[in-house]
């Protein structure tokens, strides 16, 4: 008997074993048709067939089964990359507890209802779905059946472009961690949130939510809390300080004001990441002055923490990153705050009012941090630093003396910025050091003299080099045409001297190019028009001869027509590299990422009559050559009239000469033309007229003669665009001008007051010709001699009858 009960025992749970190895055929026929809707399948769902071998759905990757009853529990294809839609089908798998369908492209097709059918589900993974619903009409809301699931724990569907609402969570589901981020969401934060009392992670950020903070946040057990770059107002409720476990805090670039005080602190011994950046909240910690938690991120930026530097600081000693720059402080910077974490990562307290000294700082970090000081009013000569450090701007302060302190750096310097400040002397020749990382080296806008060092010559990897407003000397060093990255090179308003060099052309990136205000001379060599990505050229204010180069029409960014994200005006740089991402031989760590940063390009222009200070935001679509004040003849080169997308032109104090191009009117984006004092002469180009977006012309001081041309532009400029002159005439430089001539708008090809000149001729040689053919008639020919003399006599007759008749009535109608 027992050995027959051991069998019975023994074949029950091989049946089990062989149920739960074979799938449900209803759900392997659903699992085939969710394939059949995707495209662009990767190994691990393309195996999946109907072939013998491969008729086990249990089996197959991304699928589990329940070991008793055969269900499909788990199914994953996300990051496969695929595309196509959501089958209907899937909620014939009604038994799913985890469903990630992340990292897909379900584009044009919208979230599907019947996923809060599948009430089973525990886990929902949905991120970067790229699932959009607007371009089927769609209201676009998450469907309201989600909130409805309830054995639901997590929900991500993150980076998508869902739109609509939060949906009510209806029955307290265990959700712990929610996700919405990255999406297009709207409207206030619903208060159903408050019942979820397992929620441990919530992320709403990167949406379009309104309203304020809910009170409820206080009583959820939240340890991650990202509610940032929204359109939240209001006060930071005071419930707050109850989230003892929470650890990561981020309500950045909203609309929140009020006051952060110690009792939005008050349990959060656990916070170590804070961030409250853009928004108008000022930090009050004057009761106690501490927050009782350790912060390794601090992030107040553009918050209120002035006018003192704030106390509370003195407690955070193990910060890693902390921004407190744009924060109202000033005043100086207490002795105890340089003692500096050796974890640091990144520091910025730029943007300040902050004065005086920096000490001596002894620390020796870790890892190499990124410090930015810029824009305060620290003065003297900058002390000795911490020779790690990946990025330093100390730009927009009153430094002064030798720059020799940068020869201590070592290691990956990715940005030196040290403009606008009262440094003097030579460049040191130890940039050697910097070869293989730095990026961006600004030096502008200080009293540095001497030659610039060819170790230049070695930062292979430099994209932006900016020496402007210095009173550097010599000739631009050859080495220089080792950096063939660089992308914008400024050396104006120096004492560089010596030939502009040939292999300038040779650095094919450049799409900024300032060497104006020097003392450059000779020819301009041909091959600067090998940069074909150039968008400013600024040689003005030089000693350059000879005539203009024929090949400006190989300048082809000035030509086509380019949007302001076709030209990268800024250069991404290492903006903090932790210890262990960087070891001793100087290998970097591949598996942790450096934190990076943008420098955004600048550049002064001449525009409009003055120089002007041009960011990325005009900078992407400028499109500008000044050659003005050299010493440039001959004609414009007709190259010119082909950069089609040019915006400003400046050639003004050459000694260029001859008619201006009669095409200049195909630069039809033209906003700012000056030839003035040169040795123009001829006409102004009837073309001219038809510039609709010319807003600034100066014509001044040439020799050009004739009527300036009517028409919807030239007439809108003062008569000082014209003097000089004195041969041109009509308005707006004097009243009149012989003939009147109106620009055709849709011929735009020259006329001239001598083809008027030509018509009157014509006329009198006409009418002096025909006279003379009719007494040429009467004299000649004998009938028609009399037959004219006739008709005459027979006029007279009939008129002085007429006369005699009508004199006749007229008196006896007196009588």
């Amino acid at each position: 008997m027992m050995s027959l009960f051991v069998s019975l025992l023994l074949c029950m749970l091989f049946m089990s074993g062989d149920l739960g190895s074979s799938c449900i055929e209803k759900e392997r026929q659903a699992l085939l048709d969710v394939k059949a809707n995707l495209t662009g399948l990767d190994e691990s769902i393309y195996d999946w067939g109907s072939n013998e071998e491969k008729m086990d759905c249990c089996k197959w990757l991304g699928v589990f089964c329940s070991d008793l009853t055969g269900h499909v529990t788990y199914l994953s294809i996300g990051g496969s990359g695929s595309t196509g839609k959501i089958s209907p089908s899937m909620q014939l798998l009604n038994q799913l507890e985890h469903l990630d369908l992340s990292e897909n492209n379900f584009q044009s097709n919208p979230l599907p209802d019947f996923l809060g059918s599948l009430s089973k589900l525990e886990r929902l993974l949905m991120s970067s779905a790229n699932l959009d619903l607007s371009s089927n009409g769609l209201s676009g809301n998450v469907p309201n059946s989600l909130g409805q699931l309830s054995n639901l724990e997590i929900l991500d569907l993150s980076y998508d472009s869902l739109n609509g609402s939060i949906p009510d969570f209806i029955g307290s589901p265990p959700i712990w961690s929610l996700d919405m981020s990255h999406n297009q969401l709207h409207g206030n934060v619903p208060n159903s949130l408050g019942q979820l009392s397992n929620l441990e992670h919530l992320g709403l950020s990167y949406n379009s939510l309104e309203g304020s903070i809910p009170n409820f946040i206080g009583s959820i057990p939240l340890w991650h809390l990202d509610m940032s770059s929204n359109q939240l107002h209001g006060n930071v409720p005071n419930s707050l300080g109850q989230l003892s476990n929470l650890t990561h805090l981020d309500f950045s670039s909203n609309s929140l004001e009020g006051v952060i005080s110690e009792v939005h602190f008050l349990n959060l011994t656990s916070l170590g990441y804070l961030d409250l950046s853009f928004n108008s909240l000022a930090l009050d910690l004057s009761f106690h002055g501490i927050i009782p938690s350790v912060l390794e991120t601090i992030k107040l930026q553009s918050c209120n923490l002035g006018p003192r530097f704030p106390i509370w600081m003195k407690t955070q000693r193990n910060f890693k990153h902390l921004d407190i720059s744009n924060a109202g402080i000033s005043g100086s910077v207490p002795n105890w705050f340089w003692d500096l974490p050796s974890e640091l990562e990144f520091l910025n307290i730029s943007s300040n009012g902050i004065e005086g000294m920096i000490p001596n700082m002894g620390v020796i970090f870790l890892g190499y941090p990124g410090m930015d000081l810029s824009n305060n009013h620290f003065e003297g000569s900058v002390p000795s630093l911490p020779s790690r450090v990946s990025a330093l701007n100390l730009s927009g302060n009153k430094f002064s003396g030798t720059v020799s302190f940068l020869c201590n750096f070592d290691g990956p310097l990715t940005l030196l910025d040290l403009s606008n400040n009262s440094f003097s002397g030579s460049l040191p020749d130890c940039w050697m050091k910097f070869q293989e990382k730095l990026v961006v080296l600004d030096l502008s806008n200080n009293n540095m003299s001497g030659e610039i060092p060819s170790s230049l010559g070695t930062l292979s990897n430099l994209e932006a080099l900016y020496l402007r407003k210095n009173a550097f000397v010599g000739e631009v060093p050859m080495s220089l045409r080792n950096c063939t990255k660089l992308r914008f090179v400024d050396l104006g308003e120096n004492k560089l001297s010596g030939v502009i060099p040939e292999w300038i052309g040779e650095l094919s990136k450049l799409y900024v190019l300032v060497l104006g205000s020097n003392r450059f001379y000779g020819m301009l060599p041909s091959k600067v028009c090998w940069l074909h990505n150039l968008q400013v050229l600024d040689l003005s204010n030089n000693g350059l001869s000879a005539n203009i180069p024929r090949c400006f029409d190989n300048f082809t960014a000035m030509a086509r027509r380019s949007f302001r994200d076709d030209v990268f005006t800024s250069h991404a740089y290492s903006s903090a590299i932790p210890a262990k991402c960087y070891f001793l031989n100087g290998n970097e760590c591949p598996s942790d990422p450096v934190e990076e940063a943008q420098f955004l390009d600048n550049a002064w222009v001449a525009w409009k009559g003055a120089k002007r200070l041009f960011g990325k935001s005009g900078l992407s679509l400028l499109k500008s050559i000044d050659l003005s004040r050299n010493n440039l003849s001959g004609k414009i080169p007709n190259a010119i009239t082909g950069l089609f997308e040019l915006v400003s032109l400046n050639l003004s104090v050459n000694k260029l000469h001859g008619e201006v191009p009669k095409d200049m009117g195909r630069l039809k984006s033209l906003e700012s033309l000056d030839l003035s004092r040169n040795e123009f002469s001829g006409h102004i180009p009837w073309s001219l007229a038809q510039l609709n977006f010319l807003s600034y012309l100066d014509l001044s001081f040439n020799n050009l003669s004739g009527r300036i041309p009517i028409g919807s532009q030239l007439q809108r400029f003062s008569y000082t665009s014209y003097s000089g002159n004195p041969q041109l005439c009509g308005p707006p430089l004097t009243p009149r001008c012989g003939f009147v001539q109106v620009a055709e708008k849709k011929d735009v090809k020259e006329e001239d007051d001598d083809s008027w000149k030509l018509y009157y001729m014509g006329m009198g040689v006409g009418f002096a010709f025909g006279f003379l053919g009719i007494c040429g008639a009467l004299i000649l020919n004998h009938r028609c001699r009399y037959f004219v003399f006739a008709s005459l006599s027979h006029m007279k007759d009939w008129m002085y009858v007429i006369m005699v008749v009508h004199f006749g009535n007229l008196v006896r109608k007196f009588r």
